[in-house]
């Protein structure tokens, strides 16, 4: 399912924000922080198998128990009837809601650790909501950058390498949604679907200009102090500068390996490669 804006639907701000409050007497799990520089990114499993909240690892969960509301998802009244009321239930797996401030997420590809969950209950399709944002929340897919505006629902493709920057201290809050893959002619979620030929529309992309070659001399220059003690450092830079300026396709892994190529510290090269790999490529436990 690629990458697309499906719709809007109506928040109800009064009962969003006393869920949020709520929320924040939660103990978030920050799994997958390990994808930031900056971060972290904190999530509340809302919907389970089993109704466990469990770590926020998505492989650690007892996949031959029922996905249900978990003991957060039962404290939101608002978001469990938002969910209720919006997605497939027989086919809802993982429900998370997440909080980013002020951190990139190093592009990367998800789903690559999920060989060893069952076929029938391995995630397969992804639904973003954000329910608070800002106008420095962006995503990129490939060389495309767009933001995804409050109560907006949004087709995810995670499979494909993506990345996402909050250059904000306020956080940007979603709902992340993600479905088995099951024959059914019924719809995964019941929003009125929006027809049209841009997956992405002209209003959410961001349009940058082309990275000059100045800018481009300047940042290579950042090899002169590249060590493993500032690495992910300058890689939040490389990434930024993606999101502010076009530099091409794969700009961030390119630019990191070049840097990595002619810095001084030899740990470097293959520390990048090594990421490059886990990110991107193959995150199995073959080491």
């Amino acid at each position: 399912m690629k990458t697309r804006y499906v719709g809007d639907i109506p928040l109800d701000e009064a009962r969003l924000a006393k869920d949020l409050a709520q929320a924040e007497s939660f103990r978030y799990s920050e799994a997958y922080s390990n994808y930031l520089i900056g971060g972290p990114w904190k999530n509340a499993i809302l919907w389970a198998a089993g109704g466990d909240v469990g770590t926020g690892l998505v492989t650690e969960y007892t996949y031959d128990q029922r996905p249900r509301f978990t003991e957060y998802g039962t404290q939101l009244p608002y978001l469990q009837e938002f969910i209720t009321d919006l997605a497939d239930l027989d086919r809802l797996q993982f429900v998370r809601l997440v909080v980013v401030t002020d951190s990139v997420i190093i592009p990367h590809r998800d789903y690559l650790e999920l060989d060893d969950v069952p076929e029938q209950t391995r995630q397969a399709h992804r639904l973003h909501i954000p329910l608070v944002t800002h106008e420095n929340a962006f995503f990129s897919e490939g060389n495309v950058v767009y933001r995804m505006g409050a109560g907006e629902v949004w087709y995810f493709d995670a499979a494909q390498i993506h990345s996402v920057v909050a250059m904000t201290r306020a956080p940007r809050i979603h709902l992340i949604l993600d479905f088995v893959d099951r024959t059914d002619d019924k719809p995964l979620i019941t929003v009125a679907q929006t027809e049209t030929d841009d997956r992405i529309p002209a209003r959410s992309r961001v349009v940058r200009p082309p990275l000059p070659g100045s800018r481009r001399a300047e940042l290579l220059r950042l090899a002169d102090l590249l060590t493993m003690d500032n690495f992910g450092e300058i890689f939040s830079l490389v990434i930024k500068t993606h999101f502010r300026w076009d530099g091409g396709e794969n700009f961030a892994w390119d630019t990191m390996a070049t840097l990595a190529r002619a810095c001084a510290d030899p740990d470097v090269l293959p520390h990048t490669l090594d990421l490059l790999r886990y990110f991107t490529l193959d995150r199995s436990d073959k080491e």
